[in-house]
């Protein structure tokens, strides 16, 4: 079933967005496509009964379509899709970053010859482990235009051979989290600010009980420090089920809303996780971060030094020393671009003027 809030004949470009972060980040370019024919449809592949809506509502956004796929399953979101580009017959499919809807998304424009833009194109951890980096690769060869967070991700393209319609937009996310960031966020939670933020969720470190053991153990070297924990349902169960304890200097919290979430970015003095996107919001907002992962697709802030790539397996490295040398740090610009919407927009509206001719930008 398809819940359409629009009736379109046709469109002019058509936006995918399947999961929570995928939504934050194109929060703002969709406000401003909605001034063409545009349909923002929601596969569902972040699906709770009332996440989705809280989310958009927090953004002050919304989607027109609800595909209700509720899964993952790249087929099922695919068909979806191509049901939905039969009856609105868009001139341009707009899908963002490395998720499975994504990916589902690319498909699709390719078997119904639709024209696709890949936004966040040329990222590269250069780990095939990561089913992230196999959809990314995947995405960028299909697309026909391509929009590239930074200089180095555009450097990545070129490397495989993938030179024309690559743009150099910015990442969409600065927009977003300096629109949030000059609200009155530090109200939102009673935290001082003289924490260090953790987030978890990645199946190498959450799902293996080793890893979970360790994690322990990391977070005790470093007692003297408070460290506030949004904890994953799943990372919760998993810490329960396998009876480790995480130390007294650990509070954990429920999962928080978007808001919320940035409301703890700003009072921290140090980000830890496994998140792409929440490296991107940390260095955006002038907080060092330490990513308990062997690689990271996010390279430029390794390089400029405001981020440290810790894995919590096979590490002999001295957390609490890594930990006090990234307190240390100093952040004074970050790689992602400033008024990324409107490059992003500027190039799309060319686009939809000569969609055959090679784009200059």
């Amino acid at each position: 079933m398809i819940n359409l809030s629009k009736s379109l004949e046709k469109c002019d470009i058509l936006t995918i967005a399947g999961t929570r972060p995928e939504v934050i980040k194109l929060s703002e370019l969709v406000k401003q496509l909605n001034h063409y024919r545009h349909v923002y449809a929601y596969t569902g592949q972040h699906y709770s009964e009332n996440m989705k809506d809280i989310f958009f509502d927090e953004l002050d956004s919304s989607s027109d379509v609800d595909l209700c796929c509720n899964t993952s399953d790249i087929e099922i979101i695919k068909y979806k899709i191509i049901d939905l580009i039969s009856k609105i017959k868009p001139s341009l499919m707009i899908v963002y970053g490395d998720t499975n809807s994504s990916l589902a998304g690319a498909l699709a424009a390719t078997e119904t010859k639709t024209k696709l833009i890949h936004i966040e194109a040329g990222l590269r951890s250069f780990d095939m482990r990561m089913p992230e980096e196999r959809n990314r690769i995947k995405i960028d060869r299909l697309a026909d235009y391509l929009f590239c967070p930074t200089t180095l991700s555009r450097e990545y393209l070129r490397f495989e051979g993938i030179e024309e319609n690559v743009f150099v937009t910015g990442n969409l996310i600065v927009d977003v989290c300096q629109k949030f960031a000059r609200l009155d966020l530090k109200a939102r939670n009673n935290f001082d600010e003289d924490f260090i933020l953790l987030t978890l969720h990645r199946a190498e470190n959450v799902d293996d009980v080793n890893a979970l053991k360790i994690l322990a153990i990391r977070l005790k070297e470093i007692s003297h420090y408070k460290i506030v924990f949004p904890i994953h349902p799943r990372t919760k169960k998993n810490l329960e089920s396998n009876k480790i304890e995480l130390p007294q200097n650990v509070m954990t919290i429920n999962p928080v809303g978007y808001l919320d979430f940035l409301s703890l970015l700003k009072k921290t003095k140090l980000v830890m996780t496994d998140s792409g996107g929440v490296q991107e919001e940390a260095i955006i907002l002038g907080k060092p971060c330490i990513t308990l992962r062997h690689t990271t697709e996010r390279s430029e802030s390794i390089l400029m030094g405001s981020n440290r790539l810790y894995p919590l397996m096979q590490n002999n490295e001295n957390f609490a020393s890594v930990v006090e040398e990234m307190l240390n740090t100093e952040i004074y610009s970050q790689p992602y671009g400033e008024s990324v919407t409107a490059k992003t927009v500027n190039i799309i509206e060319k686009i939809l003027v000569q969609p055959s001719t090679k784009i200059r930008y």
